[in-house]
């Protein structure tokens, strides 16, 4: 399976002030903790259901986050579970946990739930208070609560879905022994990552923080400097889990930002070398107005046959991505996963914020780009 680092939620503790002893697992056999009062609720009109109101039925509490390609892929399950199971005792309450600041502003979880159509109820949990309760700590991760309330099982990452498919049903038909899903076939579970797969490149987090904790590097001999703008001088070298870079940006914590315009006497731009199926970045911008990052691959326009559903071709024939918003960003598709390429963003401006690079190989690359 995969799941967002343990590591980089370690991270988030300690910035957070929690210790240690509070991410223990909350344990299968617990009693499901409530929503405390105040909850931020997304996609949900009139009364907000405790789960003590949801006693009686079936609950999966999902923790996501927009930003997360781990998690986006776990949707179209989601969506068709909720589908079929809802009129007969299913509930979904997405419970969103921000990993980049700017995820945790309400109005963009409230642009992102309306963008992946979501059919059931999510949280903003801007305080991270459900975070702690359930003690969470990875992206997606699942809890299946059964119709008293009690914690069933506990999932973390992608995949095993006809497995917990099945477990809703046995949850479902316990007490309620007229429902029957004889007729519903589920397919087998396959492993999404063996070799037959193709290769995926790790993720890559960008920010001069961020980057310590799930052991990315930058390839630039002035490397990172936290609070800082460091002009990078061009470098030949490459690293599969890490990026390089050319021109002014601004360290961030989480991200780097481009710290200039960019000039024929001043070419700013930021590259990975990776290998996989499709390729996805986190994006934010510091201006008011949306921001063009022009995008190669392997030194040329991305071909239109690779290229995602957020990179489009100018009518000078270079491919670009723009930054209308802080999300994650769809940049190439059925790529070549049997060699080593090279992306290269070069923003258009000052105020481009790169955060994070992820990927994805030939089992995973199936789903709705939304």
């Amino acid at each position: 399976m995969t799941i967002r680092r343990k590591a980089r939620l370690l991270l988030g503790a300690l910035l957070l002030g929690v210790t240690a002893a509070a991410l223990a697992q909350l344990a299968v056999g617990a009693k499901a903790p409530d929503f405390p009062r105040g909850t931020v609720w997304i996609g949900s009109s009139g009364a907000h259901p405790s789960m003590k109101e949801l006693k009686g039925k079936v609950v999966i509490v999902d923790f996501w986050d927009y930003t997360c390609i781990n998690c986006i892929r776990t949707f179209p399950h989601l969506k068709q579970w909720y589908a079929r199971y809802h009129k007969d005792g299913l509930e979904i309450v997405g419970v969103h946990r921000a990993e980049f600041l700017f995820a945790n502003d309400p109005k963009n979880i409230e642009r992102a739930y309306a963008r992946f159509q979501l059919p059931y109820p999510a949280i903003a949990d801007v305080k991270d208070e459900i975070w702690g309760s359930y003690k969470a700590d990875s992206w997606p991760e699942t809890f299946l609560i059964d119709r008293s309330g009690v914690i069933r099982e506990v999932r973390k990452g992608e995949g095993d879905y006809g497995k917990e498919e099945r477990l809703i049903q046995e949850l479902l038909k316990q007490g309620h022994s007229e429902l029957d899903y004889s007729a519903i076939v589920i397919p087998e579970d396959k492993d999404l990552f063996t070799r037959q797969c193709g290769d995926m490149s790790p993720e890559i987090l960008v920010g001069a923080t961020y980057s310590k904790y799930v052991g990315a590097t930058i390839a630039n001999v002035e490397g990172f400097q936290e609070g800082k703008v460091v002009d990078y001088k061009p470098t030949e070298k490459r690293i599969i889990k890490g990026f390089f870079a050319q021109g002014k940006w601004m360290n961030r914590a989480s991200s780097l930002e481009s710290a200039e315009d960019q000039t024929p006497s001043a070419p700013i731009s930021l590259g990975i070398s990776y290998r996989g199926r499709e390729v996805y970045a986190v994006l934010d911008r510091a201006t008011q107005q949306p921001v063009e990052v022009v995008v190669t691959r392997d030194g040329k326009p991305i071909p239109e046959a690779q290229r995602g559903v957020d990179v489009k071709a100018r009518p000078d024939g270079q491919t670009v991505v723009v930054i209308d918003e802080p999300k994650m960003y769809y940049i190439t598709a059925k790529d070549d996963d049997t060699k080593t390429h090279e992306l290269v963003f070069s923003p258009s401006q000052k105020g481009a914020r790169i955060c994070s690079f992820t990927f994805s190989n030939r089992c995973l690359e199936d789903f709705e780009k939304l």
